[in-house]
C-alpha cells in the first residue's frame, strides 16, 4: 500500500509473482487494494483531474468468470454510494467498465438503419432482441444485480441519449435493478458501462480488460490507449498454472 501511496517508494522498483490455490483469498486482495488506489486517487483531488481510469484488471476471457465480475462491479457500486453522500469523493461517478471484446460486449451503440460492420452485434440491436425476447443473450454479461443479487430481466437496460429514453439514437446503455428496494433502482442507474463508445467518453475508475485485446492496434485500441493516459494505472493479472 506504501507503494500505491508514494510515488517514489522502493515497492515501485519490484515486480512480485504470487502463486495462490483457489479460495486463497486472491479476488479479496486485489479488490482491497483497487478501492484503496480509487479513494485515494479522489482524496488527493476531488476535481475532475482526479477521474479517469485509475484500476486495469487484465484477464484472459476464458478466466473471467461472472462471479468475479460481479464482485468487481459489487466494489465500484460501493464505492459510488460512499461518493454520493462524500463530497470529499468528487462529483464524477465511480464506474466499472468492461472492455473484453465484442464476443462479449458491445463496441458501438448503433442507432436505427445502421447498416455498418458489427451491425448484428451493436448495443441498440443487442437491446431490443433481449427486450422481444429474454432466452436472447443479455447486451452485457453480467446476470444480476451486483449490489441485491437480484436477476436482471429485460426491464433492466435502457437506451439513452442525453438523460432520456431514445430507442432510434442511443448514446449510452444503462443498467438499472428492477428490485424496488435496491440502490439501483428508479432513478438511480448502476455504475456500469459495457458499451465501448461510453467507455472512451466516461473513463471509468475500473476498467475490466480482456487480456489479448491489449495486444491489437486496432482503432478501438489506439483509442482506449489515448483514454487510458490519464493518471496512474493499476495492473492486475490472473494466469492459470503454477
Amino acid at each position: 500500500m506504501r507503494g500505491i501511496a508514494c510515488p517514489e517508494h522502493d515497492d515501485r522498483e519490484m515486480v512480485d509473482l504470487l502463486f495462490f490455490p483457489t479460495g486463497g483469498g486472491k479476488t479479496e486482495a486485489y479488490l482491497g487494494l483497487a478501492a484503496f488506489t480509487m479513494v485515494l486517487r479522489r482524496l488527493r483531488n476531488a476535481g475532475i483531474h482526479s477521474a479517469g481510469v485509475t484500476v486495469l484488471m487484465r484477464y484472459t476471457l476464458r478466466l473471467l468468470t461472472l462471479d468475479q465480475l460481479g464482485r468487481a462491479a459489487a466494489l465500484v457500486c460501493a464505492l459510488e454510494k460512499e461518493r454520493a453522500s462524500n463530497p470529499k469523493l468528487g462529483e464524477w461517478p465511480f464506474e466499472i467498465g468492461l472492455w473484453v471484446g465484442s464476443a462479449a460486449t458491445p463496441n458501438i451503440m448503433g442507432f436505427k438503419g445502421y447498416k455498418g460492420a458489427g451491425a448484428q452485434v451493436t448495443a441498440r440491436k443487442k437491446t431490443i432482441d433481449f427486450k422481444s425476447d429474454d432466452k436472447k443473450p443479455a447486451p452485457i454479461p453480467i446476470v444480476e444485480c451486483p449490489w441485491c443479487g437480484t436477476k436482471f430481466t429485460r426491464d433492466s437496460f435502457f437506451l439513452m441519449a442525453d438523460g432520456k429514453g431514445n430507442p432510434d439514437f442511443p448514446k449510452d446503455l444503462v443498467v438499472k435493478c428492477v428490485n424496488p428496494d435496491c440502490e439501483y433502482s428508479g432513478d438511480k442507474q448502476l455504475p456500469v458501462l459495457g458499451v465501448d463508445e461510453p467507455i472512451y467518453r466516461r473513463l471509468p475508475a475500473f476498467l475490466i480488460v480482456r487480456f489479448a485485446s491489449m495486444g491489437r492496434e486496432n482503432g478501438s485500441t489506439l483509442r482506449a490507449r489515448r483514454a487510458l493516459r490519464s493518471g496512474r494505472i493499476l495492473r492486475t493479472s490472473r494466469f492459470k498454472g503454477r
